[in-house]
């Protein structure tokens, strides 16, 4: 899996993101609205982004897929939130989806091939993640996202990033 430590996910495509430094400036600028309210768009997206910048923080979703059942997590990800992905970068393609994660980088796995990203639940049940949001498109355009580290010339794993899916 390529590795990417431009800002293109800050304008385009959709990402987790489990780094509170790289969330701060989303939330300092009044980016975030709670995945409730993306949910409603399913009855017609605004005309406009609702936030100031071209960046929408979504909030929410790390607790559906912690507390859901796996299965009922998985299909609520491909089934409820896969869709308006789509719908949102086909309306607002110059606009960045950023579905922000408070836990930790380490329960965020890759499996072996690193074609899939996994989240290890606290009851130790993992939900197929990036399969659930982008389906196929996750294993062929999926980019780990870095930003630089407080030591010279290191860098810090912030998330995963795909540009668009179909």
């Amino acid at each position: 899996m390529e590795t990417i430590s431009n800002t293109v996910w800050q304008r385009k495509g959709s990402c987790i993101i489990f780094d509170q430094k790289s969330m701060g400036p989303f939330i300092a600028d009044d980016s975030v609205i709670s995945l409730r309210q993306m949910l409603s768009w399913t009855k017609g997206l605004p005309e406009n982004p609702p936030v100031p910048g071209k960046t929408i923080l979504i909030s929410g979703l790390e607790t559906i897929v912690e507390t859901m059942e796996t299965q009922e997590a998985e299909e609520f990800l491909s089934r409820r939130i896969r869709p308006l992905i789509i719908d949102i970068q086909y309306r607002w393609n110059n606009c960045g989806i950023i579905f922000g994660f408070s836990a930790q980088r380490d329960v965020f796995k890759e499996t072996s091939l690193e074609e899939e990203v996994l989240f290890h639940r606290r009851d130790k049940r993992q939900v197929r993640l990036s399969e659930g949001l982008w389906d196929g498109s996750a294993s062929i355009s999926m980019k780990r996202i870095a930003r630089e580290g407080d030591k010279p010339e290191s860098e810090i794993i912030i998330g995963y990033y795909v540009s668009r899916i179909s």
